[in-house]
């Protein structure tokens, strides 16, 4: 009976291990994801046409580092492009307009991991991002360009499932984040202060591959 006992207690505390598994010290960590939208339209009237084209592109590239057991420090590069194209055409008079938006997002952050199981992770992620922003608007073959920078603070938590041992899907829950951000372009400066609220349910959550890739013993 007393072995009965010891074995059940230990095989017990086995799955207690298990269902809190770690994140251990040196696993290196690689995510990428990759968002769009845009749309086109066209408004016509007896002496009036107008044709508009939209597209955003947001890729994003992270690696990081699990220093210490669950915590993890690393470096996200995240460009943000915006293309837009107007042709206007007025009782046979036509006009063109051009605009090209670039951002270029660093971001050093620290993540923090609480263990849920051996397939779920939650996790807050902080970072400090710093920006490059360019424009240039093309009309009537004149082009103007503007450069700026910015810096901001992120907060935001979230979610990540194992699907095999290295492959992960993670996602970030925006509905809880908060962000400070200072943007100094064309002369004039302004800061925001903003929360995960938002007016579409589907702009709370942003899945991500995610490769968690443990060092060999």
């Amino acid at each position: 009976m007393r072995k009965l006992i010891l074995f059940s207690s230990l095989g017990i505390l086995c799955l207690v291990a298990e269902v809190r598994a770690q994140l251990p010290k040196g696993t290196r960590y690689w995510g990428a994801t990759i968002t769009s939208n845009g749309e086109a339209t066209t408004q016509k009237s007896n002496a009036y046409k107008a044709d508009a084209k939209l597209a955003n592109i947001y890729p994003s590239l992270r690696t990081g580092w699990v220093f210490k057991e669950n915590t993890m420090f690393g470096i996200d590069l995240s460009p943000s492009i915006s293309l837009s194209r107007t042709k206007n055409d007025f009782s046979g008079t036509e006009s063109k307009y051009k605009y090209e938006g670039l951002a270029v997002n660093l971001t050093p952050y620290l993540r923090k991991y609480k263990p849920l199981s051996p397939k779920w992770l939650l996790y807050v992620h902080s970072g400090v991002s710093l920006s490059y922003v360019r424009t240039k608007n093309t009309g009537d073959e004149e082009s103007r360009i503007k450069n700026g920078y910015g810096a901001g603070i992120n907060i935001v938590p979230g979610v990540a499932y194992r699907l095999t041992p290295r492959f992960w899907i993670e996602s970030d829950v925006s509905v809880f984040n908060l962000n400070l951000s200072y943007v100094n372009f064309n002369d004039s400066n302004n800061i925001n202060f903003g929360t995960g609220l938002r007016s579409e349910i589907q702009q709370y959550f942003t899945l991500r591959a995610a490769w968690y890739i443990q060092k060999s013993n």
